[in-house]
């Protein structure tokens, strides 16, 4: 996949911006940290309070909360990363659930020095890449 195809799977799915980045007016690629679109905004929630990523897998499609604690976040903290390329998970960026789906691994990662959760989606990533993390889909059909 192309970053952009990736950005079309993963982020595109029910943000109010648009459905594919060559249309998009507010599509921008950062590279922040992996990378992902910028202008991405989800438009999709709960009773108004859960936004939820549309083209996420479930455990891995929620954002948490704003920093005031009443609503959650309509942009969702997240890196997504090429065959071949991978985030560099250690102590601070703790890789706690993981699931390989649609040749995919989504991690949900945990920053325990800055108390903020991410979501990695990495192309081709196989679940021994964090042998800590607790794979879910021992339990995926759990989650709502």
């Amino acid at each position: 996949m192309t970053k952009e195809e990736m950005v079309e799977k993963f982020q595109c799915p029910g943000c109010v911006c648009g459905p594919d980045p060559k249309t998009c007016p507010q599509f921008k690629l950062s590279t922040e940290y992996g990378f992902k679109c910028g202008g991405h905004v989800l438009g999709t929630s709960i009773n108004m309070q859960i936004h939820i990523a549309l083209g996420m897998p479930k455990g891995f499609n929620r954002t948490p909360p704003q920093d005031d604690k009443m609503r959650t976040r309509s942009q969702m903290e997240l890196g997504m990363w090429l065959k071949g390329t991978k985030p560099d998970w250690d102590k601070l960026n703790v890789p706690v659930w993981a699931l390989e789906q649609d040749d995919c691994l989504f991690v949900r990662t945990f920053s325990p020095r800055t108390d903020r959760s991410r979501i990695d989606v990495v192309e081709g990533g196989k679940l021994d890449m964090v042998p800590g993390a607790l794979d879910v889909q021992k339990f995926y059909e759990e989650f709502d």
